[in-house]
């Protein structure tokens, strides 16, 4: 589907899957928080009444991991062929995978991009998934981003990533791409395009791979895509590689064994002109939850607790806090 029709099916989607209550909106308002140290506004999202958790940080659940030893429980699958909600479905794209609507809004052209057959969120992404958002990339001139495992906020287990248009989030913050992306998109230029490299501003270890790609808006070129996707999935498994030699983003002997051997959770983020990829340790800081949205600068705050947080610290020290140090 061509650049055009598909944004228009997506605009036309929403309207259905609103008035028919399918698409659930979850925000009351917005702020810019004051620039930090890299001279960064992330935004501010701030939950609707119903969507809000009264009380602070002085009880609350530990976030615990995942226990592999537990038997699985019965989950109910969104994804799944049978379960998809036809006031959300989008478009297929390929034979492999298909577009819905996130059902949880925040911001409008959220989409998710899900496998047709069920595969593990935690399973390496491969040229077909590369192939399939980079396309959809394209089409509905969005970045995509993917939650892989636990420490990471994914929270579905069937594999997915997701897109977000770049016009929905310029709304709220001006600029034509989210405010931490936007940072590196400029950042990036001094540096190479042959390996992934760290940024020392960003204060959390990462990996940055600038990319020089086809920019060929003709999704029927079969063998661009392909030659595309190839060369996404070679960046992308080099990263891993590096990702997973590193000793100390490896759970500490007294918790590989409740963990079971967990691979390393990451967030990525892709955009036209670079990989994101960061380690993750920890889901949440003083119950504030974060994902790949975060690391784009754009974040959700559910009480007057997490306000008063950034408020005071802004978005850059939470990244921190859920994050592995930079190497040095």
């Amino acid at each position: 589907m061509a650049r055009g029709a598909m944004r228009q099916r997506v605009l036309e989607v929403t309207q259905t899957a609103t008035q028919s209550g399918a698409l659930k909106r979850i925000i009351a308002g917005h702020q810019l928080l004051p620039a930090d140290r890299l001279g960064v506004q992330c935004i501010l999202f701030s939950a609707l009444a119903q969507y809000r958790r009264p009380g602070g940080y002085a009880v609350k659940p530990q976030v615990v991991g995942p226990d592999a030893s537990a038997p699985r429980r019965e989950f109910f699958d969104p994804f799944a062929r049978e379960n998809v909600e036809r006031d959300l479905y989008i478009a297929p794209v390929f034979d492999d995978h298909f577009l819905v609507l996130n059902k949880f809004a925040v911001v409008d052209e959220h989409v998710v991009l899900a496998t047709v057959e069920f595969a593990e969120q935690e399973q390496p992404l491969t040229a077909s998934d590369l192939r399939a958002v980079w396309t959809s990339m394209h089409a509905l001139d969005a970045f995509a981003f993917f939650n892989c495992g636990y420490e990471s906020g994914a929270s579905q287990p069937h594999k997915h990533m997701q897109l977000i248009s770049y016009s929905s989030v310029k709304q709220f913050c001006g600029l034509d791409m989210p405010p931490l992306l936007d940072w590196i998109h400029r950042a990036l230029q001094r540096h190479p395009s042959d390996k992934a490299v760290q940024l020392p501003e960003l204060p959390f270890h990462h990996y940055l791979h600038r990319l020089e790609l086809p920019d060929d808006d003709d999704d029927d070129d079969a063998v661009s895509s392909h030659a595309t996707a190839e060369r996404l999935l070679e960046i992308y498994s080099g990263i891993m590689s590096q990702m997973n030699a590193c000793e100390y983003a490896r759970p500490a002997p007294e918790d590989a064994s409740a963990r079971g051997q967990q691979p390393i959770a990451y967030n990525l983020l892709l955009t036209r002109s670079f990989l994101f990829v960061i380690p993750r340790k920890t889901p949440a800081f003083d119950g504030i939850e974060v994902n790949s949205i975060g690391f784009i600068g754009s974040f959700f705050e559910r009480n007057d607790e997490q306000l008063a947080f950034f408020s005071a610290h802004g978005g850059l020290e939470l990244l921190q806090r859920v994050t592995f140090p930079p190497l040095r």
